[in-house]
């Protein structure tokens, strides 16, 4: 049974668990959103259900354990379906870009590796102009670069940097594969060509994004004002997504 149609047939049969609703509420407004191509409002709460939900819920009438083990699974993995249908890796949203922008001010961002774009989207409808590239070699895996929110280049991030760093404040590489070593040379690019422009990587340090040897190579730039940004994008699975100013 398809993803979508079996969580909301169980958030359905489970709808006195309390935190549930908030869940599923917060989980259609943001597929609603990127189904239609634009950037969802707000952070996602946390997902999934806690040992006592579940053993609360037990005592529903026809309640199930392997049911509510299975639901408590498709709250986990709500991220790889979104990234699946419509190419969203990196969870961001619009309140995430007013805080990003009143912390940084007005800028102009080259976005390499931008898939949909949606980085590119949000700074954009904060009034920074931005450049949004990708190399789109995953078009024909999953919905990456298949519906993308503002007009993206073809070029890969190495490449990008010598066609339009030079016309930019900063530079964003979100979701960058975990295991492309070509992130290790785009760093060496940036130190040694371009060491003016800022840096932002969104991901996950020695996880899900970006190889091991670039988290190895990568130096972080000191900057109290990441506290406040990363506060802003959120946490709601076991993905520890976050923004990074390196060198």
């Amino acid at each position: 049974m398809a993803y979508w149609t079996r969580l909301n047939e169980l958030a359905r049969k489970y709808t006195p668990i309390l935190p549930l609703k908030q869940q599923i509420t917060a989980m259609t407004t943001w597929q609603q959103a990127v189904a239609n191509n634009r950037l969802p409002q707000h952070a996602l709460p946390w997902l999934g259900l806690t040992t006592p939900q579940i053993e609360h819920a037990l005592a529903l009438p026809d309640a199930r354990l392997a049911e509510l083990q299975q639901l408590d699974h498709l709250l986990h993995n709500f991220r790889r379906y979104i990234a699946f249908h419509y190419g969203m890796w990196s969870f961001v949203h619009t309140d995430f870009f007013n805080v990003w922008h009143h912390l940084y001010g007005p800028q102009r961002y080259l976005e390499v590796a931008a898939g949909n774009g949606y980085v590119s989207a949000g700074l954009r409808a904060q009034g920074d102009a931005t450049i949004a590239t990708d190399a789109h070699t995953w078009v024909k895996e999953n919905g990456t670069g298949q519906q993308p929110l503002v007009p993206v280049k073809t070029a890969t991030a190495n490449a990008s940097l010598f066609l339009y760093a030079s016309q930019v404040d900063a530079v964003v590489m979100a979701w960058s594969p975990d295991k492309d070593p070509n992130d290790v040379r785009f760093l060496h690019i940036m130190a040694r060509s371009f060491p003016d422009q800022q840096l932002f990587v969104i991901g996950e340090r020695q996880g899900a994004t970006n190889s091991r040897l670039f988290w190895q190579e990568a130096r972080q730039v000191p900057d109290r004002r990441l506290f406040a940004l990363n506060q802003a994008l959120g946490h709601f699975d076991a993905i520890h997504e976050r923004v990074y100013r390196l060198q």
